[in-house]
């Protein structure tokens, strides 16, 4: 089962990795279909021990998810 680290990116642009750490999450990749889940708007990280981490609101005040597996997270970006 896929596991998370949970980031928020407050409405000033800061992002925080949180030390909780999610797993039982829906898939949060896109479908097929075009439809999308909660966590879909990608952005790469710097600094922090994952590269990318997908965020519920495009801007603003967010909270995000980043796959703690690098696979995973190659999976969701499409490679």
């Amino acid at each position: 089962m896929p596991s998370y680290a949970v980031y928020i990116r407050t409405k000033e642009g800061h992002i925080e990795r949180m030390k909780n750490v999610v797993s039982h999450l829906p898939l949060v990749a896109r479908t097929h279909s075009g439809a999308s889940n909660t966590y879909v708007h990608e952005e790469s990280l710097v600094g922090f021990p994952e590269s990318m981490v997908l965020w519920a609101a495009s801007t603003g005040p967010s909270v995000g998810i980043a796959p703690l597996n690098p696979d995973l997270g190659d999976q969701m970006a499409g490679s």
